[in-house]
C-alpha cells in the first residue's frame, strides 16, 4: 500500500482532534507536514507533537495560523506558503466546527459560520493547491464531511447543510480532477472524542443526544488511522466504522421514508427517557 514517506502533506484543522492525529500519522510515515489552523498558540503545541512523531531527522515541519473560512485572508496566505515550501502531495481538510440547535432558535449568523468553517474552508484550501497539483499532474485531496453530511439529523440544520455541501463539492471535484491525475477522497466519521465534540455537546438538543447516544464516540486516533489507511488504499468514500458504512449504504438503498421513521423514533426516545 502506498505511504506518504517523503511526501508534503498539508492538514487544515491540524491543531487538534482528527486533523492532529492524521498529521502525526503522516509524520510517522516520513512525510513533511504543515499544520493550518486559526490559533497560533495551539498550533505550536500541536507542531511539537507532530515533530515528535517523525520517522527521519531530515523531515520538514511547519504551521500557518490562518482563518480558512475567509478568502481574503486564506488565499494569499496559502499562496505564499506554497511558494515557500512547495505544492503539497496531499491536502487533508480537517478544519471545521459544529454548533447544533433547534432551527427556530439558531441565529442566522450560526448558519453563515458553519458554511465558512466547514464548506468554504474546504473550498479555499482546495482552490489554493489546485493550480500546482494540476500543473504537476498529481495530488490527493481528502475532505472530511460527517454522518450529518449524507443524512439529515435532528438538530443539525446548520451543521448538516455545510457538511452536505462538502460532500457535493467533493463528488463534483472527483469527477473534474480525474483527468488531471488528482485523487479525491471524502471521509464520513461518526462522533469522535475531540475538543470540538465537547463544545458541540453543550448545544445539542435532547433529541440530538438521543440519536447520537446510540453509539459511543470513537477515539480521534482510531478515526485518523481509518482515514489514512483507506485513503492510501485508494478509497473515494471513507468510513471510520462498520456501523457508519452500513448506515450510509442503507440510506442509499432504502426509501427515504424508512430512514425518516428510524431517525424520528430515535429522537422520540428522549421524551420517554
Amino acid at each position: 500500500m502506498p505511504s506518504w514517506e517523503r511526501k508534503l502533506v498539508f492538514v487544515t484543522g491540524g491543531s487538534s482532534g482528527i486533523g492532529l492525529e492524521i498529521a502525526r500519522l503522516a509524520a510517522a510515515q516520513g512525510a513533511d507536514v504543515w499544520l493550518l489552523a486559526r490559533r497560533p498558540d495551539v498550533l505550536e503545541m500541536a507542531l511539537e507533537q507532530v515533530r515528535a512523531s517523525s520517522l527521519r531527522s531530515e523531515q520538514r515541519f511547519g504551521c500557518l495560523s490562518v482563518d480558512l473560512g475567509h478568502a481574503e485572508e486564506s488565499l494569499p496566505s496559502l499562496t505564499r506558503l506554497i511558494t515557500e515550501v512547495g505544492v503539497p502531495d496531499v491536502l487533508v481538510n480537517a478544519a471545521g466546527a459544529a454548533h447544533p440547535g433547534y432551527v427556530e432558535q439558531l441565529d442566522p449568523a450560526i448558519f453563515r459560520w458553519m458554511m465558512d468553517a466547514n464548506y468554504f474552508s474546504t473550498v479555499h484550501a482546495v482552490k489554493s493547491v489546485l493550480p500546482g497539483m494540476i500543473a504537476r499532474g498529481s495530488g490527493h485531496i481528502i475532505n472530511i464531511s460527517s454522518a450529518a453530511g449524507f443524512l439529515g439529523v435532528f438538530g443539525y440544520t446548520a451543521y448538516g447543510a455545510s457538511k452536505f455541501a462538502v460532500a457535493g463539492f467533493s463528488e463534483a471535484l472527483r469527477a473534474e480532477m480525474k483527468r488531471y491525475g488528482i485523487r479525491v477522497s471524502i471521509a464520513y466519521p461518526a462522533d469522535t472524542r475531540t475538543p470540538q465534540l465537547d463544545y458541540e455537546n453543550r448545544f445539542k438538543p435532547p433529541e440530538t443526544k438521543a440519536i447520537s447516544g446510540t453509539s459511543a464516540p470513537q477515539e480521534a486516533a482510531d478515526v485518523a488511522r481509518a482515514i489514512v489507511h483507506q485513503a492510501q488504499a485508494g478509497h473515494y468514500a471513507i468510513f471510520t466504522s462498520f456501523e457508519m458504512r452500513l448506515v450510509y449504504l442503507l440510506n442509499k438503498m432504502l426509501p427515504q421514508t424508512w430512514v425518516f421513521v428510524l431517525l424520528d423514533a430515535l429522537a422520540e426516545r428522549q421524551k420517554s427517557g
